[in-house]
C-alpha cells in the first residue's frame, strides 16, 4: 500500500473513532443512555428511554392423526411396521414414488445415518426388498 493510502485510511479511521465517541457522548449527556455496570458491558438504555416490546409467547397444542393402517402383507412386512412406522404413517411409505432396489437401500441408508433410525444394519437389505417389492421399478 502507498504511503499516502495509509494516511488516508488512518485519517478515516481517526474520523470515525471521533464521531462514534461524539455521538455516545451526546446520547450520555441527553440522559438516553446510561453506562453499563461493570457486570454488563457496554450500554443500556436509561430509565426514561421506552423499554423494548417484550417477546410473544404461547403454547400451542396439536394432536396428530391416529392410525392403525399397516403395510401390505409379505417378505419384510413385520420389520417394515416395526421400524418404518415409528416415524412414518403407513399411507406416506406406500405413497412413495416406486424406487429401485439401490434407491431404497440409499433411502433406509439415510434414515438410519442422518435421521437416527434405529434399525440394525442387518436388517436394510430385508427391508429394502421389502420396500422396493411394494411398488418398485
Amino acid at each position: 500500500m502507498r504511503p499516502e493510502h495509509r494516511r488516508i485510511r488512518a485519517r478515516c479511521g481517526l474520523l470515525l473513532s471521533v464521531g462514534l465517541l461524539l455521538s455516545v457522548g451526546l446520547l450520555l449527556s441527553a440522559g438516553l443512555l446510561l453506562p453499563a455496570g461493570p457486570l454488563m458491558p457496554g450500554l443500556i438504555p436509561a430509565a426514561g428511554a421506552a423499554a423494548p416490546a417484550p417477546a410473544r409467547t404461547a403454547t400451542v397444542s396439536i394432536q396428530l392423526p391416529v392410525s392403525n393402517a399397516v403395510l401390505p402383507p409379505g417378505n419384510g412386512a413385520e420389520l417394515a411396521n416395526a421400524q418404518c412406522l415409528i416415524c412414518h404413517s403407513a399411507e406416506m411409505v406406500t405413497l412413495q414414488p416406486p424406487l429401485t432396489l439401490k434407491e431404497w437401500t440409499a433411502e433406509i441408508a439415510k434414515m438410519r445415518n442422518t435421521y437416527g433410525a434405529p434399525l440394525p444394519a442387518q436388517q436394510i437389505e430385508l427391508l429394502a426388498s421389502y420396500l422396493h417389492g411394494i411398488d418398485g421399478r
